[in-house]
């Protein structure tokens, strides 16, 4: 076999693996053999996939919980004693129950990377080449130890996020049974490698690092036109599943690239994001490129749901790829993640073409703080979004995030009187304060922003035995002080306490529901349970029922004056909409207003919708594609 790919805990259980999966095709497309072996799956059918779908994903990535398993194999009396993590960062994040769950299934750590190494090497590979994203280095620098321990050692290349700049460099410099580290996109250094390694080709590959050679960061050359990838091959991962206990009803969902980089990110990067590294530049498949692979990989692997790893859509896709897949008759049920400005014909769009699932980036309410993340839309946009996904059936994953240098606390009480309007929403998947994560702006302009004593986030001191200086190249999370010492969990606590009563609302045995039925745009039937104790229906007539519907979206009293649907001065509307807004119907925020139920039944009377019918709006039933912590 001439490269082996090795997928190392702790991968997502729930999908295969894109990169190794695109890098299998071409490699064979080249005329290299290969395959992929999942190892993550082993290791679940020994934990248990409950045990090990918690350490993959139900804790903040900073702790490093599943890097942590696996350090003392590789650097036993060099790192912390066990009890010191155990009783410190995985105490203040978790039960005693799963602590010990931890240390149970942690005491057969080296017996199961032994099997690992014997697996991998039973194929006889000239290269292995591990991936590595989060939670995966440890677990693959102990195998990759063990493999060129052999007699005949394989060529060890590791590959993945965590070896992008610095990262990859400082790898390579620290674990020196590592021969090659492909930093960034890979999908023309990695061929390029094998050629050099086994054709005799050239070894001057941007982006590829050599043990030995390399003194200096590596940026690898991007692919422009995606649509010359070939199409990732999870042949693997599906015949892994079908061999282990864990079973194939684990896989949550096929994935899917339809993109890289972010198109907003290019001209306004978040400032809290360090997705993509140094390759933000947005670059995109072609609608009939993407129609084809999303079909052919979802026929060809019996799966109904597709989630998209793009960073965010493709605007070209609403009116392209959308209509081709709604009128397909294979009822996909789609995940993207999103910019959270889309309008309503936008929404009905996709959702109609299998949406299911998006990831808006909805991060606060607060128009100040919207502003100082760099997130191009306003807090009543996020809203309008949240109540167009919960008419149409599609989820909406969010998070509420606090902690951003210059914003005033005071924002948060506000926030909270907001968002206990909203519980008839999807509430956050997670309610917190703001992470330093590399390549962010917060990471690489840190004094600008008033971050300062920046340092590599306390859980890898528990896991990697380097200084300070090697640790601050190799970390992708960081702790860090502020510089005017705020306090942002004391000030956030309002948002934390309605967010746990959102919650503890949205699983109860009758949900509230804020509805609004339209008989036309003159009247309307609302029916209020947001307070359990006194639910309540009543109708609106006139003015304000024409208000409610004209305020779908976020709208002003000077845009709504000049309508000319509605022949009432603008003192008048005004005063009808600060009614309703008494009445708990709408909110107000820098002179916009926004109604709050959720239209299940609307007429459609201006350009903004899509018939002149009414459209009644079924309710979903489709599972989560995509868990996000």
């Amino acid at each position: 076999m001439d490269i082996v790919f090795v997928v190392m805990p702790f991968a997502d259980l729930g999908r295969p693996a894109i990169g190794v999966s695109l890098l299998k095709s071409a490699a064979t497309r080249a005329g290299y053999t290969a395959l992929i072996e999942y190892c993550s799956i082993q290791l679940a059918d020994e934990l248990g996939a409950e045990l090990y779908q918690q350490i993959s994903s139900s804790f903040p990535p900073d702790l490093v919980l599943g890097e942590w398993f696996f350090a003392h194999d590789l650097f036993a009396g060099d790192i912390p004693e066990a009890d010191q993590y155990v009783n410190g960062p995985l105490a203040r994040n978790a039960g005693e129950d799963f602590a010990v769950q931890v240390l149970q299934g942690r005491a057969n750590v080296s017996q199961y990377l032994d099997e690992c190494a014997r697996r991998i090497a039973a194929h006889s590979p000239r290269m292995v080449g591990f991936t590595t994203t989060f939670h995966q280095t440890c677990a693959s620098l102990a195998v990759a130890k063990r493999l060129k321990a052999l007699p005949n050692p394989p060529l060890i290349v590791f590959g993945g996020a965590n070896c992008e700049g610095e990262m990859g460099l400082q790898l390579l410099q620290s674990f020196p049974w590592i021969d090659y580290v492909c930093c960034g996109e890979s999908d023309i250094s990695f061929p390029k490698l094998l050629d050099g390694v086994f054709r005799g080709g050239s070894m001057a590959i941007p982006g590829v690092l050599e043990q030995g050679k390399s003194n200096t960061v590596a940026k690898s050359d991007a692919i422009q036109d995606l649509d010359s990838l070939p199409y990732p091959d999870f042949d693997d991962y599906f015949a892994e599943l079908d061999r282990s206990k864990v079973g194939r009803d684990k896989a949550y969902h096929v994935v899917v690239e339809t993109s890289r980089g972010c198109w907003w990110g290019a001209k306004h990067h978040c400032t809290f994001c360090g997705l993509n590294g140094d390759t933000m530049a947005f670059r995109s498949k072609s609608p009939d490129r993407a129609y084809d692979e999303i079909t052919t990989i979802a026929l060809k692997y019996g799966m109904q749901r597709v989630g998209f790893v793009d960073n965010i859509l493709d605007m070209r896709y609403i009116d392209t790829l959308f209509p081709r897949l709604a009128d397909n008759g294979m009822q996909l049920e789609l995940f993207y993640e999103v910019k959270s400005n889309l309008r309503y014909d936008q929404v009905v769009k996709l959702q109609r073409g299998g949406m299911r699932q998006i990831q808006p980036g909805i991060e606060n309410f607060s128009n100040q703080v919207l502003k100082l993340m760099e997130k191009g839309v306003s807090g009543l946009q996020n809203i309008q979004l949240m109540r167009w996904c919960e008419e149409v059936g599609i989820e909406c994953s969010w998070n509420m995030l606090g902690g951003f240098p210059g914003e005033s606390p005071s924002e948060y009480e506000r926030i909270a009187k907001m968002a206990s309007l909203l519980v008839h929403l999807q509430p956050p998947i997670s309610c917190g304060q703001i992470r330093l994560d590399r390549f962010s702006p917060f990471h690489t302009r840190s004094e600008q922003f008033g971050f300062r004593h920046i340092r590599p986030a306390r859980g890898y001191f528990y896991v990697f035995p380097l200084g300070r200086r090697e640790m601050s190249r190799l970390a992708y999370f960081f702790d860090f002080d502020y510089g005017d010492d705020r306090d942002p969990q004391s000030y956030m606590k309002p948002v934390s306490d309605v967010v746990r009563r959102w919650w503890a609302g949205r699983t109860a045995e009758t949900p509230a529901k804020l509805d609004a039925w339209f008989s036309d745009e003159d009247s309307v039937r609302i029916s209020d349970t947001r307070d359990s104790s006194a639910p309540y229906e009543r109708e609106l007539n006139g003015l304000p029922a024409k208000l409610l519907f004209c305020c779908d979206a976020a709208s002003t009293v000077e845009t709504l004056a000049r309508r000319a649907d509605l022949a009432d001065s603008a003192a008048e509307i005004e005063s009808t909409l600060k009614q309703l807004c008494d009445d708990r119907f709408m909110l107000e925020d820098e002179k916009q207003y926004l109604s709050l139920p959720v239209f299940r039944k609307r007429p459609a009377v201006d350009n903004q919708h899509l018939s002149n019918a009414y459209i009644t709006a079924k309710p979903s039933a489709a599972d989560p594609l995509l868990r996000v912590v």
